[in-house]
């Protein structure tokens, strides 16, 4: 007579219930008369008594995940819209605060974007939308596209200002091609116009209830209202940056006020250039390089993104390509 490993063991799993299970089945008749630890209906109740505590475990761990989710985006928001009004008004005698306004604002702005972001991912709709492989393809080919485009457009800007080919900024070009690509991506915003729409529905929904005495069983739409605040923020700022502060007119003053701060060099060792000016080399092998008899000052962000500051600095008429005559360096002693 075989040997059971679960006459007097109680199972304590359900890997070991299901084992427990299989040994009851498979008894002959003359094994079913030995005193067993459960029948095969207590096995069975037994199982389904774990795969219930398993399917409360997950129900319990997945609702204290999107409790701490949706504080930690509430705190977001709050934060967002702190330094978006520090951004907007003056901080009084806090000379620190009131130096830096505008990086501070520049913040709230981006915390308000990442807030709308995350909100929108966590949508049913987008993660329907984006379960489907055919989705990631699209908007992998489009984000390529764009990239590639805005890239080529960069050139184009910086050959309109510069008579050189644009790879002798690429650091200039590099920032310019993110610029353009937030500018052209621009349309996408009507989405996060829609998701304020659905949830200006929501909050006027729950106030409406609670003006008409409705009995409510859940708490504000707090998420709601600040998605709502956030998303007229963040569409009040990138609608006066596109049609404002970066158009084609603003474009040149810009590229040349950020490749004198990234790419012109002021540091070089030219005998036939006069110290104090501003030179690009050219080439692989640096012979020749591009000489500015200017030198704009950029005294903070704020002067380089608001147009009206950034119109305020003058073109030069003319550049100058020349040899550049490498200077023999004595080493001392």
């Amino acid at each position: 007579m075989a040997e059971r490993k679960y006459q007097f063991k109680k199972p304590q799993d359900p890997d070991q219930h299901l084992e427990a299970i299989y040994e009851e089945l498979s008894l002959s008749p003359d094994d079913r008369n030995y005193r067993r630890a459960g029948t095969l209906k207590d096995q069975i109740a037994a199982l389904l008594e774990h795969a219930r505590d398993a399917e409360w475990r997950r129900k319990d761990e997945k609702e204290d995940t999107d409790r701490r989710e949706s504080w930690a985006l509430r705190a977001l928001a709050l934060l967002a819209l702190v330094f978006v009004l520090n951004g907007m008004w003056n901080s009084g005698d806090w000379e620190w605060l009131s130096n830096h306004r505008f990086p501070i604002q520049l913040w709230g702005i981006l915390f308000s974007a990442i807030f709308i972001g995350v909100s929108i991912e966590r949508s049913s709709f987008f993660k329907i939308l984006w379960s489907f492989g055919f989705t990631k393809l699209i908007a992998s080919i489009a984000v390529s596209a764009l990239v590639v485009f805005c890239t080529g457009k960069a050139s184009s800007l910086i050959n309109g200002v510069f008579p050189v080919d644009a790879s002798a900024v690429p650091f200039t070009r590099t920032i310019v091609s993110g610029l353009l690509a937030f500018q052209y991506s621009y349309p996408v915003l009507i989405l996060v116009g829609f998701f304020g729409i659905l949830h200006a529905l929501v909050a006027f929904d729950w106030i409406s209830s609670i003006l008409s005495g409705k009995e409510r069983h859940d708490g504000p739409p707090f998420e709601s209202l600040l998605f709502l605040i956030l998303s007229l923020v963040l569409l009040f700022f990138t609608t006066r940056w596109v049609n404002k502060d970066f158009t084609e007119d603003t474009w040149p003053a810009k590229i040349y006020r950020l490749s004198h701060m990234l790419d012109f060099n002021s540091n070089y060792e030219c005998a036939n250039i006069k110290k104090g000016l501003s030179v690009v080399f050219l080439g692989p092998d640096h012979t020749h390089v591009l000489v500015d008899l200017g030198n704009p000052q950029t005294e903070d962000l704020e002067s380089f993104v608001s147009g009206t500051l950034s119109k305020q600095v003058a073109l030069p008429q003319q550049y100058f390509v020349v040899p550049c005559e490498q200077r023999i360096v004595q080493k001392a002693g």
